[in-house]
């Protein structure tokens, strides 16, 4: 930062002569390049700085305390917030009023002090305010007898967060994420969905894609906000892609995710959320609505400080944390963890009814609500927390890190390990398959293409292999000798005769019979038949002639046919 002298270089003459009067250090110079130096000299005086500090209020003391914990330097609107607003002043009302003889709150006693400056600087998220401590009277503040700071990076509030006891209820979302992500893969691979514009789903097909999901964990995080989000995520992952219109897995990606490790798939989502910055948090909060008045957040400036903060929490092994304490924490410690300019007046953002949410004073229905919705929904249905309830009525008010979370909150990577191992599936005479739920599910995902999910049970799923699920099947191309020999693989040669010779009926049944709609054009005379099958215009309308005097008309050229007939007189 600056020093005392450069600081004072920004200040009009009314204003440096506005300090000298309340350190009492005259000036009795007319040009500001002297005054400059007069005034740092005497503001730089041990003795001085010993002295202005020893007569500053408790609220004061309080407020320099606070710049000195972040460094020396501090947001200004957040400095001000709680220490209050410096007036901005010209010459003549400085003469007039005299604030710093009565200073409105701590922030004009340190301003007419000379103790703190503001300035603006450049960050990521734009022009930011500060209020500073001059590095060289930083120096001695620390260094002084009375010792408001032990160093330029003490940190006057720890980010702590009270230990709960165990719940009577757990919500867990473990293996939800990959098993939710496989069930869309499976579906979207075997049925046709088009997108109704570039993202919208029909209803119709957004009501099954829901119905292939587990269970809402939470009634507050519905199916179809899941959906949106699982989808969104599959896209940004390259899991799926929408060709043709058309939403359907993208081959070799999928192909390459489903044979990893179960912990590989959860993480390689988990890290896709945490770098999207397409994916807005806060304006999906139920609750908010946010209206496009061209303002903007960065969704991954806020996301990466709620996870850093959690990640302070991971030492604790197994440690079950009060929801709302840890919402009160970064309230205390970061209130403007997305707002790094401290900006609460240009965030144009709506609740449901319509009211505006717009300042400070609505931090927890913005801030707060944003950090319940990231931990209790996304991070939740990612299986980075689980979510605890004292009833099985109440609301989730505790969570602990899972230790998967840990890992992604930690950045460590997945231990390397081979791909998973084929399962043994058994299959019995009722074409039920039985899959055991630790099984690869590249086997899992090669079953579902001609088999029906049928229900989960404990350690295991079950697909039903039904004449429609492998007449789906063999319509998406894959053939009776494919699923004979998958199903030989995966059960060690134990697939029961039944099974196999009806897999292989339903194969060569398929598309041996074949039904049209058609017309039949019933004629006079026989010898009629053979002149309309020489007319030039006729002949590659009709179909199969099926006795003496009727000819088989299909249904699209029935039109036609009857146009050309009135034409040639045979039709009135």
């Amino acid at each position: 930062m600056k020093t005392l002298r450069q600081a004072l270089i920004d200040y009009e003459m009314a204003l440096l002569q506005a300090i000298a009067a309340c350190r009492k250090v005259p000036l009795t110079t007319a040009s500001k390049r002297q005054a400059i130096e007069l005034l740092a000299q005497a503001l730089l005086l041990p003795a001085e700085t010993a002295v202005v500090l020893s007569n500053l209020s408790p609220a004061e003391q309080e407020a320099l305390q606070a710049i000195l914990a972040h460094g020396g330097k501090i947001e200004g609107p957040r400095f001000a917030r709680q220490y209050g607003t410096i007036r901005p002043m010209g010459a003549a009302r400085l003469e007039r009023e005299r604030p710093w003889v009565n200073p409105a709150n701590p922030a004009e006693g340190l301003w007419y002090r000379g103790l703190i400056f503001k300035t603006f600087q450049i960050t990521d998220q734009g022009g930011v305010e500060f209020v500073f401590v001059p590095d060289d009277l930083l120096e001695q503040i620390i260094n002084s007898n009375l010792h408001l700071a032990t160093s330029k990076s003490a940190n006057v509030q720890s980010f702590e967060v009270s230990q709960a006891p165990v719940p009577a209820v757990v919500i867990s979302g473990e293996g939800r994420l990959r098993e939710n992500i496989f069930n869309l893969l499976v579906y979207l691979h075997t049925t046709p969905v088009r997108l109704q514009d570039a993202t919208n789903l029909a209803v119709k097909d957004r009501k099954i894609l829901t119905g292939c999901l587990q269970p809402a964990l939470l009634p507050t995080f519905t199916l179809d906000m899941e959906l949106d989000f699982l989808l969104h995520l599959g896209q940004r992952a390259g899991l799926l892609v929408v060709s043709h219109g058309r939403l359907r897995p993208n081959r070799e990606p999928s192909r390459a995710w489903l044979q990893n490790s179960a912990h590989e798939q959860t993480q390689f989502l988990q890290n896709t959320w945490r770098a999207d910055p397409t994916w807005n948090d806060l304006w999906r909060v139920p609750g908010l609505a946010p209206q496009p008045t061209g303002w903007e957040n960065s969704p991954l400036l806020a996301r990466s400080k709620i996870l850093n903060y959690l990640s302070q929490l991971t030492a604790s092994a197994e440690a079950w944390f009060l929801l709302g304490d840890f919402v009160a924490t970064i309230k205390r410690i970061d209130p403007d963890f997305q707002r790094p300019n401290g900006d609460y007046d240009s965030w144009y953002i709506q609740d449901v009814e319509g009211n505006l949410l717009m300042g400070f004073a609505y931090w927890d229905k913005v801030e707060g609500a944003l950090i319940r919705h990231v931990l209790t929904h996304l991070l939740l249905v990612l299986g980075v927390v689980e979510m605890g309830l004292p009833t099985e009525t109440s609301e989730s008010d505790r969570f602990r890190i899972t230790s998967q979370g840990k890992q992604f909150l930690l950045e460590q990577p997945v231990a390397a390990s081979p791909a998973p191992k084929s399962c043994l599936v058994r299959v019995d005479d009722s074409f039920l398959a039985y899959v055991p739920d630790h099984a690869n599910l590249y086997d899992r995902f090669q079953l579902a293409r001609f088999a029906q999910l049928e229900r989960h049970e404990q350690n295991r799923v079950v697909y039903h292999i039904t004449q429609a699920s492998v007449s789906r099947a063999l319509r998406n191309g894959v053939t009776a000798d494919q699923m004979v020999a998958f199903l030989a693989r995966v059960t060690n040669n134990r697939t029961p005769l039944k099974v196999v010779e009806t897999l292989r009926t339903w194969g060569t049944r398929q598309d041996s019979v074949k039904i049209e709609r058609a017309h039949l054009l019933r004629l006079k005379h026989e010898n009629l038949v053979e002149e309309l099958r020489q007319n030039r215009n006729m002949h590659s309308l009709l179909g199969e002639v099926i006795g003496p005097t009727t000819i088989l008309v299909p249904s699209d050229n029935i039109a036609e046919v009857r146009r050309i007939l009135t034409e040639l007189g045979y039709l009135e």
